[in-house]
Order: C-alpha cells, then sequence, then structure tokens
C-alpha cells in the first residue's frame, strides 16, 4: 500500500454466498477485504478460508473483536488465512499481548478498535506491544440526529494517534462524499461496508471511493 489511504470492503452480511458474490464483483476495487464480525459468526472461519482461496494475494481481516482468548482466537483467524485480526481495546492487555504474540508469529498484524474510554496509558501499552493499527469509529447514527459524525475533535485525535506512530483506520459513516473532510490527515485506510455492498452496483459504488480517495490524497 502506499501512502495514499487504502479501502476496506466490511463485508458485514450474514450470508456468505452475498459476501462472496460482492467480492467477486469489487475485488479489484478495494485493498482490504474485511470478514465481518456477523459474518465470522455465521460462516466461521470458512469465510476466511473460501476468500484467501479466491483471492491468494488480498489483505484480508478477520474482524473476530477479540474480548478475551487472545492467542487462541488470533489462531484460528490467522491459519485460516487471514493478515489481520481485530481486537477490541476494552479487553484485557493479557488478551490484546497474546493476539500481539499470535500475529507477529504468523507475519500479520492486529487492529485494536478503540472504545470511548481509552487512556493514554493503554495506548503507550499498545505501542509497547508492538500494536500498530488502531481503527478510530464514529457512528452513522450521530449524523442521522443532525450532528457531526466527524468533528473537529475526532479529526484531531486521528492526527493525535498518527503523531504517536499509529496506523490510523477510519470507520462510520463513510462515504464518498465524507472523505474529503479528511484531507490532509494520515489516514491509513478507510473502512466501507453497506456503502458498497448495498449499492445497486457494488463494483461502481467501490470505484467511486477509489476516484475520491485518489482526488482527495493525490
Amino acid at each position: 500500500m502506499t501512502s495514499r489511504p487504502a479501502l476496506q470492503l466490511a463485508l458485514d452480511v450474514q450470508d456468505l454466498q452475498q459476501a462472496l458474490a460482492v467480492t467477486e464483483q469489487v475485488h479489484e476495487a478495494v485493498d482490504i477485504i474485511e470478514v465481518g464480525t456477523l459474518l465470522c459468526l455465521s460462516a466461521g472461519m470458512d469465510a476466511v478460508r473460501q476468500l484467501r482461496d479466491l483471492y491468494p494475494n488480498a489483505t484480508i481481516l478477520g474482524d473476530v473483536r477479540i474480548v478475551r482468548a487472545g492467542g487462541k482466537i488470533a489462531e484460528m483467524v490467522f491459519d485460516a488465512g487471514a493478515n489481520w485480526v481485530s481486537v477490541v481495546g476494552e479487553a484485557p492487555m493479557e488478551t490484546i499481548a497474546a493476539a500481539a504474540e499470535v500475529a507477529r508469529s504468523r507475519g500479520g498484524e492486529v487492529q485494536v478498535e478503540l472504545a470511548d474510554n481509552w487512556t493514554d496509558t493503554q495506548v503507550m501499552a499498545w505501542r509497547d506491544l508492538g500494536i500498530e493499527q488502531v481503527v478510530y469509529h464514529s457512528t452513522a447514527e450521530v449524523g442521522a440526529t443532525g450532528g457531526s459524525v466527524w468533528t473537529p475533535e475526532a479529526l484531531k485525535t486521528i492526527r493525535a494517534f498518527a503523531d504517536m506512530g499509529f496506523k490510523v483506520t477510519v470507520t462510520g459513516g463513510i462515504t464518498p462524499d465524507t472523505i474529503p473532510v479528511f484531507a490532509g490527515l494520515p489516514v491509513f485506510v478507510f473502512i466501507a461496508g453497506r456503502a458498497i455492498w448495498a449499492a445497486d452496483d457494488p463494483a461502481a459504488a467501490a470505484r467511486r471511493f477509489g476516484d475520491v480517495i485518489a482526488e482527495t490524497f493525490d
């Protein structure tokens, strides 16, 4: 990946065949294939295995959102063929450490999904464990109630995490229209789910994301 933010397809669906059909349409226009939490629960690691078999060169995230048993669950995800695994920020430090150790042994990475109550102490401990990725989430529901999904405070936080050396992924109500809000920020990945897989033409929707990312960050 280059310094331009990557595009991650979040397969937040429960039906594996639907996920496979959408991915077939859009895989050339996205950089990362996320096997969403619902899909991991409904289809298990078979979803990761099938996507790995179909797209051997893709970057695949198993979005299992580890809370406990970090080592065992990470092993399952990486052994199925994923490159990345997700851990929630509320997880005990020993859980995150175990997942990080497995990731290193498999040549993979851990994404820590930030909780609202994270502390500077936690963040520095993650860095000490070798965690490179954090996911900053803003809910689409905020925008639906008339507020701003991506406030100046949120953008400032993204910058602060990047300054600490993290690769920052952003998610939550991301559409092509919101991408320019992040101009000038060191965003690592944009996650798009429903805006792509629920579109009338998923391939065209993914290409639109890519075009706007290029226009904004080149």
